[in-house]
């Protein structure tokens, strides 16, 4: 279908079809137009039949099909959502229903209403529905850290709990090895339970890093999605500052102190993007349930670990799962660098209350936002 840009409102430009006259909108677009939240109280998702194909594809992802929407006092008015990328087709004159729905002085383009119906007749059967879960809305979002945290506190205080929080663990302390080391510039390979990196830097990574960095800085940013791009940025800034401006020998010691910040800065991370959409096709409305568990259990034993460490240094991880006992990270860090034992504990004691402080933040902000969403629920016009 021949689209073509069509600025909706100032600063918000569409896609008009110049044959059938629709519209589609990206999901950045929608939130602009109708505020976030607020799409859900106007539509309701039709059901479909199980082995039915929709008929009507993503003029973004080509292939994926869009489930159909039921605008709210406009039954025949044609509306679907994409399922992969969020965005939104609306056939001629559903825009004018949409906007009805909502209750809303929306900007309407001048679409000239059609006098063949968009709506594709959907077939009756078992019925199976399709939705994308929302960060705003739902008690769900909000008890699902708090009792989970609550969960993993109680599984870490077993000695079989602390075992598997500790394997739940390493993939983010080998995660974190990684990042240390491409933040440097260097080209590194996480495995289960090591993590091979090169000693000199690599001009061909860092444009990799850079390359990487500035393409999610650049969606992010078109996207108008604040938390992710001002995430990016501080890592973008992480970057050139350990990459231009430290040391090597100062980040080689960053890079061995990163692996047991893996687990407490990618958990906690994870644990505080939960209440925030990610990029665009990236479905994290649906992956951040799967990824919220394990972040859970990782950041509460990383955490529980540094707070006994920090009374009895014993109980930090002094030797290696691979290689000899002066291999690992601790044993290192005190041989190499003049770290102490207490020195150790406290550095990731205190990067743990940041984190849970962070998160106390984060999650704040996500009651409010439930809080505001319910208010202008109860102010709006009934039918």
């Amino acid at each position: 279908m021949p689209l073509s840009g069509y600025e909706a409102s100032p600063g918000v430009e569409v896609d008009l079809c110049a044959q059938c006259r629709g519209l589609y909108l990206d999901r950045h677009e929608i939130r602009e137009l109708v505020g976030r939240g607020s799409l859900s109280r106007a539509t309701d998702v039709v059901p479909l039949s199980l082995g039915d194909e929709v008929g009507m594809h993503c003029p973004k992802c080509v292939d994926p099909a869009m489930q159909p929407l039921g605008i709210k006092g406009a039954p025949d008015a044609g509306c679907w959502q994409c399922r992969a990328c969020g965005g939104m087709w609306l056939a001629d004159g559903a825009f004018f229903a949409l906007a009805r729905a909502l209750r809303t002085s929306l900007p309407v383009p001048p679409i000239v209403r059609p006098t063949v119906s968009q709506a594709p007749s959907l077939p009756t059967g078992p019925r199976l529905t399709h939705s994308r879960s929302k960060f705003d809305e739902g008690f769900e979002n909000l008890v699902a850290v708090p009792v989970l945290l609550l969960l993993s506190w109680w599984l870490c205080s077993g000695n079989l709990g602390r075992l598997l929080s500790f394997l739940v663990g390493m993939p983010f302390h080998e995660l974190g090895h990684a990042a240390g080391s491409w933040l440097s510039s260097r080209i590194a390979i996480p495995l289960p339970f090591f993590t091979f990196w090169y000693d000199d830097q690599s001009m061909l990574m860092g444009l990799i890093v850079a390359g990487v960095l500035g393409w999610f800085l650049f969606h992010t940013y078109r996207e108008k999605n604040r938390f992710m791009f001002g995430s990016v940025s501080v890592v973008t800034f992480a970057w050139f500052v350990i990459t231009f401006l430290v040391s090597p020998t100062r980040t080689l010691m960053w890079q061995i102190l990163s692996g047991a910040l893996g687990e407490l800065v990618f958990a906690g991370f994870i644990l505080i993007a939960f209440h925030f959409p990610g990029p665009d096709r990236l479905r994290w409305d649906f992956w951040r349930w799967v990824a919220v568990i394990p972040a859970a259990v990782c950041f509460t034993h990383a955490l529980t670990l540094w707070h006994r460490a920090s009374t009895d240094v014993s109980k930090i991880p002094w030797g290696s799962a691979v290689g000899s006992e002066s291999d690992g990270d601790m044993n290192r860090l005190v041989a190499q660098f003049g770290w102490t034992a207490p020195e150790l504990a406290g550095f990731y004691l205190n990067v743990g209350y940041l984190g849970v402080t962070a998160l106390a933040v984060a999650y704040a902000y996500a009651v409010y936002r439930l809080v505001q969403g319910r208010k202008r629920t109860s102010l709006s016009p009934k039918s």
